[in-house]
């Protein structure tokens, strides 16, 4: 254990300027919307269960509709993906030594760390016994057999940041669903008698908070046995049985790895560099959420071969999910600095977390640029299956650009958008024979609560796909009339 002060902690200045563009009134519902909550985005906390509370009281803080399903539940709305490997063969070779650099969670928290002139840690189990550390850094066993992860048992002043122990009872929860046997799964979240591992952490951490002696030790021990239990597995092949016999990562899991970890290491200590955009511009900051994404890669049947291309895609989540969910080859293109800065370090530390967790993901390219001049996007447009756009909040102009752009791609490609490029009422006319949209089919779909960032509110998206037969039709029915 160490029980120093961690100093490799996330920078949290940065002196990158802000781009911007001329005034729309489109996004002016976003801004009214976006919650401080939601802009922050500081803690796993946000979608995990919150078991410890800064208060001494008896309370379970479970959210239940965040708590995992006890085991995996097959979605028999996503179609087979027969290409499709999980498991990262090379993270589960013989004591991978090949670690990549990551960011542990003592890195973001831990006791050194001073913010606002106040220390932005403290000591989770403050009764201590003997010679037992007022810090101790413990470590995490994944189910790969990749390094384990540090974490410093501490508790955050402010109670919206990340809480470092409640993530770790949180990862016991996703691997007994995703990756253990049912009987290895039981000896994890099992709740009789609170025999269960993450039963028995809670209740220690409670014991903790009341400043009962002897309960830091016990909660060690506990992880110490799960990560015993975890790396039996891991070596009698059981947990790569499980990742073989899957063919989709769940979204659950997805968000767990992509939200609660490298969003919440890379992005959530520096999020003010997202929240100072210009107002009323195409570049004001805005999310998918992943329950969205998953249901976006499910209609448009998102296959592991294929490739996704989100134009716009800020600090890159859409890339990351759609690469790490479907596998496949996932492209991102970005004009602002600062989201693209925080997307540049998801991008490094997105590897190292699937290998973690066992799983290849698709290549992922993030590009800093303008997504109507940059060459290399241009041609990625060009064997794009998927465009996802973000467009709630863009000019008219830039969208009317956009229309152009899809002339340049491969008949059957799909554009998600949340507003219409072609009007659903629209006609082909020897009026409008010019118009791009012309070469579009387009579908409009509902959007539920909880679905983006900006507002809980219900809306509408749709589903594009470039199909030129319609105006084909129309043209050589108009030269026949000559």
């Amino acid at each position: 254990m160490n029980g120093g002060r961690c100093e490799n902690s996330v920078p949290r200045h940065s002196s990158t300027p802000v781009s911007s563009r001329h005034a729309s009134k489109e996004p002016l519902e976003r801004v009214r919307h976006t919650k401080l909550d939601r802009a922050k985005r500081a803690s796993p906390a946000v979608s995990t269960p919150r078991f410890t509370s800064s208060d001494d009281e008896d309370e379970d803080q479970e959210e239940g509709g965040d708590k995992p399903r006890k085991r995996i539940r097959l979605d028999r709305q996503f179609s087979i993906d027969n290409r499709r490997r999980i498991r990262d063969l090379k993270s589960f070779s013989e004591d991978d030594q090949d670690a990549l650099a990551m960011v542990h969670a003592a890195d973001i928290a831990n006791s050194g760390i001073i913010e606002q002139s106040r220390d932005k840690y403290e000591a989770f189990f403050t009764a201590l016994q003997g010679d037992e550390e007022e810090y101790p850094t413990i470590e995490l066993q994944y189910p790969s057999a990749s390094q384990r992860e540090r974490y410093q048992l501490v508790r955050p002043a402010d109670s919206s940041d990340f809480k470092p122990l409640d993530e770790i009872m949180y990862n016991m929860r996703i691997v007994a669903e995703y990756y253990l046997d049912d009987d290895s799964a039981r000896l994890v979240t099992s709740e009789e008698d609170g025999s269960g591992f993450v039963e028995m952490l809670h209740r220690y951490a409670k014991e903790g908070l009341k400043g009962r002696v002897g309960a830091q030790q016990k909660f060690i021990d506990v992880v110490e046995r799960y990560n015993a239990l975890v790396s039996e597995k891991q070596k009698d092949g059981s947990i790569a049985k499980q990742l073989d016999e899957m063919n989709r990562v769940d979204v659950r899991l997805a968000e767990h790895i992509i939200k609660n970890q490298v969003y919440a290491r890379t992005v959530s200590p520096q999020v003010h560099l997202v929240k100072h955009y210009e107002s009323f511009s195409d570049n004001v900051y805005g999310e998918l959420l992943p329950k969205f994404l998953s249901k976006i890669f499910r209609d448009t049947h998102l296959k592991s071969h294929q490739v996704f291309v989100d134009l716009g895609s800020g600090v890159g989540n859409c890339v990351l999910q759609a690469a790490l969910e479907v596998g496949c080859e996932s492209w991102g293109c970005e004009v602002m600095d600062n989201p693209n800065t925080l997307a540049q370090l998801q991008a490094k530390e997105f590897p190292a977390r699937c290998r973690l967790w066992g799983i290849k993901p698709g290549d992922i390219h993030l590009v800093h640029g303008d997504f109507l001049k940059n060459e290399e996007i241009r041609q990625v447009l060009k064997r794009a299956d998927v465009l996802l756009i973000n467009n709630q909040a863009f000019t008219a102009e830039l969208n009317d650009k956009l229309k152009y752009v899809f002339l340049d791609l491969k008949e059957g490609c799909q554009i998600v958008s949340l507003k219409y490029f072609r009007d659903p009422a629209h006609k082909i006319k020897e009026t409008n024979v010019n118009d791009p949209v012309n070469v579009l089919q387009v579908v409009e779909k509902e959007r539920w609560s909880g679905m983006v960032s900006w507002t809980d509110d219900p809306g509408k998206w749709y589903l594009h796909r470039k199909n030129s037969r319609a105006l084909e039709a129309f043209v050589q029915s108009m030269d026949g009339l000559k």
